[in-house]
């Protein structure tokens, strides 16, 4: 067995190499001009989107019990001159929960594709979980970030329940028998 499928090394050592390579070189994946870098970015989250999609859809049906709803916010320029997309699942409960630690509500699970200003690269996060390497060149690139794109999911419904508490989880209340306790 392999480094790479003895658990030896990280599952997408290829994106961590090529994010390097992308800081040695002072390009991302060979595109040098900061206005190709965006279109490389845009062409990446073409292919990126249908992923986060289907991982929301999937949380949807199973987490949720199919009440929630995927929204895409496109490609956007900031203020700052960076660039971001988001999706977001927000379902009622989370709509109407108020945040027990404090602030304005229960923020919907988000994943975010984010191009700052003055970075040589994208990376891709969740409202509060990390940053990873998004290296989208092909649809292969794309489909490998679907284990990325789970734990941020995993990770966002976590805090979501931190924040709103167990009940606005209407899978597991009806699971639990635990609806209205």
């Amino acid at each position: 067995m392999d480094d790479a499928t003895s658990g030896g090394v990280p599952p997408r050592l290829e994106d961590l190499f090529r994010h390097l390579d992308d800081l040695r070189t002072n390009s991302y994946e060979g595109a040098g001009p900061r206005e190709e870098r965006v279109e490389l970015f845009r062409r990446a989250l073409e292919l990126f989107g249908p992923v986060v999609r289907r991982v929301l859809d999937e949380a949807n049906a199973a987490v949720l019990d199919g009440t929630g709803a995927v929204r895409e916010h496109d490609l956007a320029q900031q203020p700052d001159g960076g660039w971001t997309a988001r999706w977001e699942l927000s379902w009622p409960e989370q709509q109407v929960a108020e945040n027990l630690r404090g602030g304005d509500g229960v923020q919907p699970v988000q994943v975010v594709a984010w191009f700052a200003a003055g970075f040589t690269h994208p990376h891709l996060s969740g409202s509060r979980a990390g940053d990873w390497p998004l290296q989208v060149t092909s649809q292969a690139d794309a489909e490998r970030q679907e284990t990325i794109v789970r734990a941020i999911v995993e990770a966002e419904l976590h805090q979501r329940i931190f924040e709103g508490g167990w009940r606005i989880v209407p899978g597991y209340t009806r699971r639990s028998g635990s609806v209205g306790e």
